[in-house]
């Protein structure tokens, strides 16, 4: 929403018509110019341009991990109450790590559709989450939040563009395009970084 207020400031005369949808939808049928998607798996009938990269990471309030302890290990999580997303990692959390790749199931007692649920719930204490980085990364700052199992990264993902074809492709939908990568580029939470590394986790021995 904010990268779009930006861009309409700085081309004044242009609209834009947002739908915050929780579902992949048919760009023809539904007549959408331009579909943002974070995810590893794309349509090939499509056009899709990558923007940047979406890090995660898996936090909790200190009030949860005061009342049933911090996992030290990635197995630790198959133990406690795990907020989920409905579409992505519900019963599966997917790692990297300096051993290569590891997962662990998981399970708990609240699945949503939208992330901002999720952590809500997560700040109230009510269990851990995977959550995107440039959501967390003020309440981690803060303290509201700690991250888990730092010497592991979650598996990222790309963020994307979509669109239906190059051909015919109008003015503004090229601008506000090529805008949201020139944005997305000036935001270090949105690259990948420059070498594997937990620089946003706090120094403190609870988070680690």
């Amino acid at each position: 929403m904010q990268a779009a207020q930006e861009y309409l400031s700085r081309w004044p005369g242009t609209a834009i018509d947002i739908l915050q949808l929780d579902r992949t939808v048919n760009l023809v049928e539904e007549r959408i110019d331009l579909a943002l998607r974070i995810t590893n798996d794309l349509d090939p009938n499509l056009v899709a341009r990558r923007l940047g990269c979406c890090r995660s990471v898996v936090c909790a309030s200190p009030a949860y991990l005061k009342a049933h302890g911090t996992p030290q290990r990635v197995q630790d999580l198959a133990l406690h109450n795990c907020l989920t997303y409905s579409y992505f990692g519900k019963s599966l959390w997917q790692f990297e790590g300096a051993n290569g790749p590891e997962s662990v199931p998981v399970s708990g007692n609240l699945s949503a559709n939208t992330s901002n649920l999720l952590l809500k719930s997560t700040l109230l204490g009510s269990g851990v989450s995977m959550q995107p980085l440039y959501s967390v990364a003020g309440h981690l700052e803060r303290g509201e939040l700690l991250p888990l199992l730092t010497k592991l990264e979650p598996r990222r993902l790309g963020v994307y563009g979509i669109y239906t074809t190059r051909k015919q492709m109008s003015p503004l939908l090229r601008s506000f395009i090529d805008f949201l990568v020139e944005r997305m580029a000036q935001d270090p939470l949105w690259q990948e970084p420059s070498q594997r590394s937990a620089s946003w986790a706090p120094s403190s021995p609870s988070a680690q």
